[in-house]
């Protein structure tokens, strides 16, 4: 799961996998904006991930991205 998700946000991105760390910053060192961040919850749901209770507003890191889907 934790690469697919970060296969999606590189590919959202337009960066290699490998410069996304799961202590990264969504807003601080992926600087995301928050129409970012409700375009990047519409690829996860697209992709089959379940978004419907995800508050992006509550995830800081990649990481805890990975334990609201998880």
């Amino acid at each position: 799961m934790k690469d697919r998700i970060n296969k999606l946000l590189a590919d959202f991105l337009g960066v290699e996998p490998t410069d996304i760390t799961q202590d990264d910053s969504f807003t601080d060192d992926l600087h995301m904006t928050a129409s970012d961040l409700a375009d990047f919850v519409e690829v996860l749901t697209t992709a089959g991930f379940d978004t419907q209770k995800l508050d992006m507003t509550e995830v800081e890191t990649l990481e805890g991205l990975y334990d609201k889907l998880g």
